[in-house]
């Protein structure tokens, strides 16, 4: 059956089948754990193909059907292999959607095979920006532009042909878009318009005709229809007829020109002006929300709006998912999402971001808006209320409502219920005119709220403060520097309250009576930093501290920090038989301790690690090259212990992974293993989940011989399929016997492995 015949029998759930048959496998083979948490709501481009329609969004794609109302999307989790999409383009001769990154990446997905292209070819002279602007065709060739000029393709050997520099007296130049018409290209520049006949000799810049008709100023448009040219320059758009430049029109703040079929549309910042063949205006369709793109669709107009995804009059059509892609801090409980999306710069600086939170209540995405939250800004941290999900403390970093400062509408932390600002609550301790900056909140398990804020009073203190269950509060002074601000959220052990401050600060640590530091100072934690910007205590008491500069430990913490003298050990590892600091020189953003008390560690530039209990053995390195995270600087971290879902808060938005990590109670769950046959090629261990802690987990073959013994941890247990003498078993059905803790119940299940 021909392509064509193929793409008009597809309905969507075959469309995305097709383009999904060529998944790429990431190295360490985990995709089918990962989901993404993006948002869907700001539309770049909107094509018609073969009744659906195909939005792009920062992040990804997804495909409406206006006959079912349909929605699938697709991203790096599954096909996509980068985010911060910039151009989109669909060959219909070929099949082939076409997209481009920010990054210079590109991805081809085709019937057949996808492809990902790393980078455009460029000479080591440019140095400037990789992103791709736009992608055109015609036939099997493709026109790629960017900053350096053009470049071309081809889509049926996928292999770039020529590459050409647009570049005067040794100044680049860019192409914003592309139109080919009667085998022509015409570049809209940032000098004009320039065209060259389509063929493979297009690389030399000096055989390229300026249009000297027309402004030499910025093009920004380009598209071809009905053997006709429209290009705009700021908001005058100039059409070509073929022989002549005649001026079409203005179009105050044009923000797109889209085709489809026999249609022309003109996009401004909240209406889609539309032209028939015969360029007589058939219709002018405005919108509430702002839009950036729009297309005219059969008899029905949408606009691909900033924030609300596309629109169709009213209606509002996009995946579920949150607000946006702004993500400083994360927060899971009992299947619940919370996305703090953040305003903070170097620790300090206020963005006066004013979206609120975003709260995924296990069935549909709720945008919290600042608004409901007494006009909060700049939201840090959720904290919820393990005794009651429905409320949680948000912890606005922006100190006031409004700019210049109004001491009458400072902002405390703030209490929320069912997604409704309740209270604003400022501790009266602090003097009226003195900044509020909460860095975060922490419930522990007598349920006082511990809240760590920065610049408090006149004077800029660091403070902690607890409000126990019935209101009530105490500060404490900590005795840090008015530089050493920053005040992250704190951790809470045995009655004392551990903090971050990476201003500086080190670590200050307080029971409410009296505070303690652990610094870079020789005698009080020789940390290789004082800029300390997480920390964690695991499951044996054990305080966790990431700096600036890399990870140290401190063994028994509370003890520990009375003493005149103490240092934070570092984890050594050996690498190539040389033992060396686990992350010397790493920036730590965040350290999580899931239930099998492993510890996962975020990055600034090198995407995130799964360690061992003790440190010294890397179960997972996850970055961009090597797993569906969308940027390599991760801001935070959070562990579901419900689930084993890990979310990674990254600048670029949220991503989770289903982890073997989940908590155990005294009694046996769902017992299964996975992977269950084991198959050939299989390298990695097979895990058992619905596991009691501390369960004992011993492997038999049909016989009786045992095998393999090991304690659950975190509800699951592990088996790298080896007999006790550390060979791989033979193929054969093998049986799990387990019992909890007192071996008051037991279980047992079967794996079946096939070399």
């Amino acid at each position: 059956m021909a392509a064509q015949q193929i793409w008009r029998q597809m309905n969507l759930v075959n469309f995305f089948t097709l383009l999904l048959i060529g998944i790429f496998i990431h190295a360490q083979n985990t995709n089918l754990r990962w989901n993404d948490h993006f948002s869907y709501s700001s539309i770049h481009h909107i094509w018609e193909i073969h009744d659906q329609i195909i939005c792009s969004a920062d992040n990804g794609l997804f495909s409406y059907s206006p006959s079912s109302g349909e929605i699938q999307k697709i991203s790096k989790v599954n096909d996509l292999n980068d985010v911060g999409i910039s151009a989109f383009h669909y060959n219909p001769e070929l099949d082939i959607l076409m997209v481009g990154y920010e990054s210079g990446e590109m991805d081809m997905l085709g019937p057949d095979e996808n492809h990902n292209l790393l980078e455009i070819p460029l000479h080591q002279a440019y140095t400037g920006s990789k992103r791709v602007n736009h992608l055109s065709s015609a036939g099997s060739t493709a026109i790629i532009s960017g900053e350096f000029g053009l470049a071309s393709f081809s889509l049926e050997n996928f292999e770039f042909l020529e590459t050409t520099y647009f570049s005067v007296a040794g100044v680049y130049f860019g192409v914003k878009e592309t139109a080919i018409l009667n085998n022509v290209i015409y570049a809209a520049s940032d000098r004009g318009i320039y065209t060259h006949e389509l063929n493979e000799f297009i690389a030399n810049f000096v055989s390229w005709n300026q249009e000297t008709a027309i402004p030499n100023s910025e093009f920004q448009q380009i598209v071809s229809f009905q053997g006709n040219i429209f290009a705009s320059t700021g908001d005058n758009v100039y059409r070509y007829d073929g022989n002549n430049w005649t001026m079409f029109g203005n179009f105050p703040n044009l923000r797109d020109i889209t085709t489809n079929g026999n249609t022309l549309s003109f996009t401004t910042p909240q209406n889609v002006i539309t032209y028939n063949e015969s360029f007589a205006v058939i219709d002018n369709v405005g919108f509430e929300h702002p839009i950036r793109t729009g297309l005219k669709i059969g008899t029905t107009t949408y606009g691909g709006s900033l924030e609300f995804g596309l629109l169709n009059g009213q209606n509002s059509i996009m995946p579920d998912g949150p607000f946006d892609n702004k993500s400083w801090k994360v927060t899971a409980f009992k299947q619940n999402l919370w996305i703090a999306p953040g305003g903070m710069v170097n620790y300090n600086n206020v963005q006066q971001n004013k979206n609120g939170f975003y709260h995924f209540d296990g069935t549909i995405w709720n945008h919290v808006k600042s608004e409901t939250l007494f006009d909060a800004k700049d939201i840090l941290d959720v904290e919820v209320n393990p005794n009651n999900i429905k409320e949680v403390f948000a912890s606005p970093w922006f100190e006031y409502t409004s700019w210049p400062a109004d001491p009458s509408k400072r902002i405390g932390i703030i209490r929320v219920e069912d997604n409704i600002g309740q209270e604003n609550i400022i501790n009266t301790n602090n003097t009226p005119n003195g900044f509020w900056r909460v860095g975060g909140s922490t419930f522990d398990e007598s349920g006082n709220l511990w809240v760590g804020q920065s610049f408090v009073g006149e004077e800029g203190l660091t403070v902690m403060n607890k409000r126990n269950p019935n209101g009530g509060w105490q500060s404490i002074n900590l005795n840090a520097m008015t530089s050493d601000a920053g005040a992250r959220k704190p951790v809470v052990y045995q009655d004392h309250a551990f903090m971050a401050l990476p201003r500086s600060g080190g670590v200050k640590v307080t029971n409410m009576t009296n505070s303690y530091s652990i610094t870079a100072n020789s005698n009080s934690g020789n940390l290789p930093s004082n800029n300390v910007l997480s920390v964690a205590i695991d499951k044996d008491g054990f305080l966790w501290i990431g700096t600036e500069l890399g990870l140290r430990i401190l063994y028994n913490p509370l003890e520990t920090i009375t003493q005149d003298f103490f240092q934070a050990e570092p984890i050594i590892i050996e690498q190539n038989g040389i033992p060396e600091a686990l992350f010397t020189d790493v920036q730590i953003n965040d350290i999580e301790v899931d239930e099998s008390n492993q510890k996962w560690i975020a990055t600034s530039t090198s995407g995130v690690y799964c360690v061992s209990e003790d440190g010294t053995e890397t179960k997972y390195h996850f970055t961009t090259a090597n797993s569906p995270l969308p940027s390599n600087s991760v801001n935070d971290i959070e562990a579901d212990p419900s689930t084993g879902i890990v979310y990674f808060a990254t600048e670029k938005g949220v991503v989770s992974f289903q982890s073997d990590a989940i908590e155990g109670g005294e009694s046996f769950g769902d017992v299964y293993a996975y992977p269950n046959p084991v198959r050939p090629g299989f390298t990695g261990n097979v895990v058992i989940r619905g596991l009691p802690n501390d369960a004992d987990v011993r492997i038999v073959d049909v016989v009786g011989n045992l095998l393999y013994r090991t304690k659950a941890s975190g509800g699951s247990a592990v088996w790298d399929t080896k007999n006790s003498k550390g060979k791989l078993v033979a193929s054969g059905v093998y049986l799990v016997l387990m019992t909890n803790r007192d071996a008051s119940e037991s279980k047992q299940t079967k794996i079946a492995i096939i070399r």
